[in-house]
């Protein structure tokens, strides 16, 4: 079995009771019921005698001090090292709070009791899909949709740059154009039993996860992927996202048009596939890093106000301000990861990327294929370019969903470019 790629899926229900709060806006709102189902899903590879385990988590973000607590019982029951173990937040803004946000206490929105019972089952999930491993072939293909994504962010003459959703407010220099691209690339690594049955996908794509954002807990668009998936392949086949550079990409289509339009790219790339025999090469990195934040003391009034935010909600950026400032601190130590699958990397950053880093890492990796990976293995907010920074909106503000500064940013960048170049 040394010389032949092992594979084994798994995935497990998260879904809080009725009635907890979710997260994802500027307020809570109070959960009605079970639109879709929230899981935690998990695939394990084992090739050339390395084990790489990969989580995807339905939940809108979720810390470093949870995340390890996940990676540590898995890598305690399984044996599989920590750095194979990768997590990451789907972002759905219809999942329940993990932490305090827009001027909350964590005892105002975070049910403990669910929380606490988080790590064990996401680890029990990589536990199971290890257990199930058999002799599989793998492929990777690629699709892209243009007609989903959009830059939610718009320049203007004078320089700013606002959200599409704030730009009725009374700004008075002319728009021009949208504040950065998109990328509309979809990776997809597909697993399958010797006798080409679906075990497993993974797909890769950069779109907000805002398409539900309902009163009922939902995984958003990759639900209906999923479910599109095993319609097509078979109830067997587990479908794992994995959340591209979508800092500042949304898409104005409904959940169902979101997911059957990415279905539909991603679906005849998977008929096309050509699956191969051969065993991949299997590697994982992770790195710890100290990066700066935002400057707490720098008066913030004239940015909180032309972010056009109506009112209420500028006193919720005020409230998050007094609040950070209150703790004092200037810097936060986060973890940057990388791994391989084969010559297709991916790289994983602890926070909202914008897509113009996603779009740096790939053209600039030494692998021929390589996909970002956002809110991965921590939370530190939006991870904004230095000219977002400048020209303000929504993501430029400071809250304790916008901490690193750009300087901290380009660190992280820097850091997985980095890694890498060590990958290889």
């Amino acid at each position: 079995m040394a010389d032949s790629l092992l594979v084994g899926a798994f995935e497990v229900d998260i879904i809080p009771k009725v009635g907890t709060l979710l997260a994802g806006g500027i307020y809570p709102r109070v959960s009605k019921g079970v639109h879709d189902p929230l899981t935690a899903k998990s695939i394990v590879l084992e090739s050339k005698r390395e084990r790489l385990a990969y989580i995807i988590l339905d939940l809108c973000v979720l810390t470093r001090r949870e995340g390890d607590k996940i990676v540590e019982k898995a890598s305690e029951l399984t044996g599989i090292p920590p750095q194979n173990i990768i997590w990451a937040t789907s972002h759905t803004h219809s999942g329940p709070y993990t932490m305090p946000f827009f001027g909350s206490t964590e005892e105002e929105v975070v049910d403990k009791e669910w929380l606490s019972s988080l790590p064990e089952k996401a680890a029990n999930c990589v536990v199971e899909a290890d257990k199930r491993k058999i002799p599989a072939k793998w492929s990777f293909v690629r699709g892209y949709n243009y007609m989903l994504p959009l830059n939610r962010r718009l320049r203007f003459k004078d320089g700013r740059e606002l959200n599409n959703w704030l730009i009725d407010r009374g700004e008075e220099a002319q728009c021009v154009g949208t504040a950065g691209p998109v990328d509309p690339e979809i990776g997809i690594l597909t697993f399958e039993d010797m006798d080409g049955n679906l075990i497993a996908v993974l797909f890769n794509f950069a779109l907000h996860l805002t398409t539900h954002f309902g009163e009922e807990f939902s995984a958003d668009y990759p639900a209906v992927v999923a479910r599109r998936i095993r319609e097509k392949f078979g109830e067997q086949v587990i479908t794992l996202y994995m959340p591209g550079a979508m800092g500042d990409i949304n898409t104005y289509r409904s959940m169902e048009e979101t997911g059957n339009m990415l279905a539909d790219s991603i679906i005849p790339k998977i008929e096309a596939r050509k699956p191969r025999d051969e065993a991949p090469v299997l590697k994982a990195m992770k790195s710890e890093i100290v990066v700066p934040y935002r400057d707490l003391y720098q008066d913030q009034e004239e940015r909180i106000r032309a972010s056009q935010w109506p009112e209420d909600v500028q006193e919720v950026f005020r409230k998050e301000l007094e609040i950070m400032r209150k703790e004092g601190i200037t810097e936060g130590e986060t973890i940057v990861s990388v791994w391989r699958i084969g010559e297709i990397a991916f790289a994983g950053l602890p926070g909202e990327l914008f897509v113009e880093w996603g779009l740096k890492i790939k053209q600039e990796s030494p692998f021929p294929w390589t996909f970002p990976i956002e809110l991965c293995c921590d939370y530190q907010g939006y991870l904004v370019t230095e000219k977002a920074w400048k020209a303000g909106g929504y993501e430029s503000l400071i809250a304790r969903s916008a901490k690193p500064s750009p300087e901290g940013v380009k660190m992280m960048i820097d850091k997985v470019m980095e890694m890498l170049i060590k990958l290889q």
